[in-house]
């Protein structure tokens, strides 16, 4: 995906594609009320709603109550995407996420259901169904899943303005690589990653073994996105600059070369952006990949906007970014 954008830009365009969004996010909603429906004959009178340590049935509520509630909690997912559809004058990244995570919202609360239903069926007792297995790590793939198709579901973002003329002559300048391949520089887990990954590691084991697994996913979810935030890799090349999150280098984020004013060396501070990862700044202009307090680059794009970058080596990237700058096509 591209990265920041007019507000102009950001708000144009992409409606079908949107709704197609939408669509993955309202579609949970249905799954609630036709499930019941169609294995309404086979479900006792009362579903379970919790299992204690034992992994025992502790508390049941109606079949209609559940359902009621499934579905205003599904609706309450898709009542979110569908501010990023309305024509509030929104950019389009916030519509984006508004409605990625109105269909994660809606899509965990549909899965929550579709496993209390898979236990339920054809049990006579409810507080003698069995207690989920399998079926968490199956509802966070699946919810994983669906959350990525509703942000692709989205399309790409509207094209940017190019900048106007090419890098100022005073600004450094460092050729690229001669195999044309680019430059990288990959961050791992810092030792304050560490700080933060650790304990949550712990308190996962802990509720995994003295309560159960569906406590812990939480907690292992949290696990994961901290890792996202962590771990990247910084890629400068002739097409532009290029930042991928995670072990496997996805989501991916991309600016072109061709909306590069210039950049400079600078120094970043965590407590300027409030914290580590990729950071918005209040003034809805700024965007940063922060990993610590130290060396780094201020890119400047077109339309006012900009990309602060940390950096080991923010002389050799400040001059990658002015080369690609020069020989991007306008």
């Amino acid at each position: 995906m591209s990265d920041g954008g007019t507000a102009g830009q950001d708000r144009a365009g992409g409606g079908g594609r949107r709704l197609l969004g939408f669509l993955l996010a309202v579609l949970p909603v249905a799954v609630v009320p036709l499930t019941a429906e169609v294995l309404r004959h086979r479900l006792p009178d009362r579903l379970p709603m919790h299992w204690n340590t034992a992994d025992v049935v502790d508390a049941t509520s109606s079949l209609t109550n559940s359902v009621t509630g499934y579905t205003i909690g599904a609706a309450t997912g898709a009542v979110l995407a569908a501010v990023g559809v309305l024509p509030l004058g929104l950019r389009w990244q916030l519509r984006r996420w508004l409605i990625t995570i109105g269909a994660a919202v809606a899509g965990f609360v549909a899965g929550i259901w579709l496993t209390t239903v898979a236990l339920s069926v054809d049990v006579l007792d409810p507080t003698r169904a069995p207690a989920p297995s399998w079926h968490i790590p199956a509802l966070m793939v699946g919810v994983t899943g669906w959350t990525v198709l509703a942000y692709a579901a989205c399309g790409p973002p509207p094209a940017r303005p190019a900048a106007d003329g090419r890098p100022a002559a005073e600004l450094p300048r460092v050729p690229l690589p001669a195999d044309g391949a680019g430059w990288t520089e990959q961050t791992s887990v810092s030792r304050t990653g560490l700080w933060i990954l650790v304990p949550l590691l712990l308190l996962a084991g802990v509720l995994a073994v003295w309560i159960n697994v569906w406590v812990a996913s939480p907690v292992l979810l949290t696990v994961a996105l901290v890792m996202l935030l962590l771990v990247n890799r910084l890629t400068i090349d002739r097409q532009g600059i290029h930042i991928g999150f995670g072990p496997f280098g996805w989501p991916r984020i991309s600016v072109p070369a061709r909306e590069v004013v210039g950049a400079v060396q600078t120094t970043v501070r965590v407590s300027e952006w409030g914290g580590w990862g990729y950071r918005y700044h209040p003034d809805t202009r700024g965007r940063a990949l922060i990993t610590r307090s130290g060396p780094g680059i201020r890119v400047q794009l077109s339309g006012g906007r900009y990309l602060v970058l940390t950096t080991r080596e923010p002389q050799t990237a400040a001059g990658l970014v002015n080369t690609i700058a020069d020989l991007a096509d306008r």
